[in-house]
């Protein structure tokens, strides 16, 4: 029978993250101790990522109405029910419940525990009364929004991330302020939902992505009348009995204030790590980033015996760290592969159209010597036509022999055609192997089989290559 005080691998953060992983190591045979703050991670509840994803297909779903003229159909103003589009939300969410239960869990031979750990030692800590040893620690506590030192903003009810789907009232006028995914997400859904929005980046837009792409995604999000107001800073919230008033401070120094009903602050997160006693473990922070983690390319943080994925190490995408945390698991069993390449993580910005690359990007930093840049326009595309969402391409960067380096699309499908992409990196495709893909017609995924043809018109043909076809002409 398992050690219950010293598991093979204790998860701290019971999220939908820290679960997923729990499931996996116990399928490898692992004893198991998951424990469970007694809190909701913050950014990583166990049903949150339904949540998110059914506010946004409301969103979505009103804004087909009030487009489907462009079909040929009787086009309609929503009228949104936000009490009842969060009902259904949550209806939903309650209804995969019973697979992340408490219960269930300690059926498949889970140790589940709730409390605050604090660590004692390099390979101990304490909960509650007991002092546990565990073989390996991951970290997946996930991460707090950030809240910026903006004057006012304490005064006022503010929304996060984390807190804006529990908003049962229609928003009139609504400010976010943020340049990353979930500020770009949520504007734009709650802009589709019938709410007027100014968006403030407050620096870069979707840093790390295409600017190119980046572009072509604003100019669509201003098209569907989103206010973008690029080169501006918050630099006050003004309370006020009715309302409330939001200050911006330009790059050339002048100021103006906008009369606004709520105030969204998406700004990134920070890992939440409170109250561990880190220290104790001799687990150090990052110099240059003194809320991050020092941690190696495999997620260890400079004590060995402990790791950390998901909001804990930095990490903003779901997928990108359940499969970090996946590979961390592996290799204390010597099973799997070792290492991810960070370059072989997509990334994907669920707005409409949708944003996703993978590997290098053009603009990023210089691009290896010779790297080709190969396009395809979805205007080209017979299924992105049919549905009438046309504005996007595909752009991919790959070297002269035609090794895969990277690609960006914006469009319709951009997340399942990046998937494809990640598999093809993965097992080591070259860009002309794209060409010769056997695709239903219409399909969104045919924007690589052009990407491949316009790689295979940039190759020369060889001598023999000339000689070969001349001898075929010949012989008829």
């Amino acid at each position: 029978m398992a050690d219950l005080q010293n598991p093979d691998i204790c998860i701290i953060g019971a999220g939908a993250l820290g679960i997923a992983l729990a499931l996996r190591a116990r399928r490898l045979g692992a004893s198991v101790l998951l424990i469970d703050r007694g809190a909701e991670e913050a950014g990583d509840p166990a049903q949150g990522r339904l949540v998110a994803a059914t506010f946004a297909a409301s969103a979505a779903r009103a804004q087909d109405m009030r487009t489907a003229g462009a079909l040929g159909l009787a086009h309609a103003e929503p009228k949104p029910n936000f009490k009842a589009i969060g009902e259904h939300a949550k209806t939903l969410a309650a209804s995969t419940a019973p697979r992340d239960a408490k219960e269930r869990l300690i059926a498949l031979g889970i140790d589940c525990r709730t409390g605050q750990p604090a660590f004692t030692g390099r390979q101990t800590f304490k909960l509650g009364d007991a002092t546990l040893r565990p073989r390996h620690v991951i970290l997946a506590t996930g991460a707090k929004p950030v809240l910026p030192p903006i004057p006012g903003l304490s005064e006022i009810a503010y929304f996060t991330p984390d807190t804006i789907a529990g908003n049962s009232r229609k928003l009139s006028h609504l400010v976010v302020i943020g340049g990353g995914a979930s500020a770009i997400e949520l504007a734009q859904a709650y802009h589709r939902l019938g709410a007027m929005v100014t968006l403030v980046p407050q620096g870069e837009i979707l840093p790390g992505f295409d600017r190119e792409q980046v572009a072509i995604l604003l100019r669509q999000l201003a098209q569907e009348g989103l206010e973008i107001v690029e080169g501006a800073a918050v630099s006050a919230i003004l309370p006020r009995r009715q309302g409330t008033g939001v200050e911006l401070t330009h790059a050339d120094g002048s100021t103006h204030s906008l009369d606004v009903s709520h105030v969204l602050v998406a700004m990134g997160r920070l890992p939440d790590l409170a109250g561990l006693g880190l220290d104790r473990a001799k687990v150090r922070f990052d110099k240059t980033r003194p809320a991050f983690l020092q941690l190696n390319p495999d997620g260890r943080t400079t004590n060995t015996r402990i790791s950390a994925v998901g909001g804990a190490a930095g990490q903003d995408q779901p997928h990108a760290a359940l499969r970090y945390g996946a590979i961390i698991i592996d290799r204390l069993f010597s099973t799997g592969a070792s290492r991810l390449d960070s370059l072989a993580i997509p990334s994907f910005i669920q707005t409409t159209p949708g944003l996703a690359s993978i590997g290098l990007v053009e603009g990023e930093r210089p691009l290896p010597e010779g790297t080709l840049v190969l396009r395809a326009s979805f205007a080209e595309n017979d299924a992105a036509r049919a549905l009438g969402q046309t504005h996007g391409a595909a752009k991919l960067l790959a070297s002269r022999n035609g090794k895969i380096l990277g690609a960006s699309i914006i469009g319709p499908g951009a997340g399942e055609v990046i998937a494809m992409l990640a598999l093809a990196m993965e097992r080591g495709m070259l860009v002309s192997a794209l060409a010769e893909l056997v695709l239903p017609h219409p399909s969104l995924a045919a924007v690589l089989t052009q990407l491949g043809e316009a790689f295979l018109a940039t190759r020369q043909p060889t001598i023999w290559g000339k000689r070969s076809q001349a001898l075929r002409k010949l012989l008829g």
